[in-house]
């Protein structure tokens, strides 16, 4: 065998070699790009899931029980007792739940309705304190029922992307 032969059959398999080394390549590029958009699927889902259950959730359903509990009560004998016992203890819950998660919040921004509920509720808390009631109501400070929509929408805009997202999983991966 001659030094040209020699040649190529090491050309030959260098190219193969080299082939194989590219294939290779392209197919663990195309894997890690599959799984890195698999991981951030996955980040975004659980998100959105947090979202529902740790912060709309949570106070879109407080929200609408204290609604509805006190247009039931508003202007009966046992509306203070409401007022004091459910209303507020609801209230201070929101409050809890939007300052400790608000990193769950979906707006880039603080909502003039949530600013509103804060202050109502630490306004609320304060004549709680202090054993005061209705008097409360006669300074302005009212609940802002805006907070009460926008947290019905944004609870809703949510969940229709957490189905979407369910829905993009398809039946191989769940």
């Amino acid at each position: 065998m001659n030094s040209s032969d020699v040649f190529k059959i090491v050309f030959a398999q260098a190219v193969v070699t080299a082939f194989a080394v590219l294939v290779t390549y392209l197919k663990l590029r195309q894997d890690f790009q599959q799984y890195a958009r698999q991981q951030l699927f996955s980040v975004r889902l659980d998100r959105l899931r947090r979202q529902l259950s740790e912060f709309y959730g949570p106070i879109h359903m407080l929200s609408i029980a204290n609604e509805r509990i006190a247009k039931i009560a508003w202007g009966t004998d046992i509306w203070h007792r409401v007022w004091r016992e459910i209303l507020i203890p609801g209230e201070l819950k929101i409050e809890e739940i939007l300052l400790s998660k608000i990193e769950l919040l979906d707006e880039a921004a603080v909502s003039d309705s949530v600013l509103a509920f804060l202050a109502h509720a630490r306004v609320a808390r304060s004549y709680l304190e202090t054993g005061q009631g209705i008097e409360y109501f006669d300074k302005g400070i009212h609940y802002p029922t805006q907070f009460n929509k926008d947290v019905a929408a944004a609870y809703e805009k949510i969940r229709a992307r957490y189905s979407e997202a369910i829905q993009d999983l398809g039946p191989a991966t769940r």
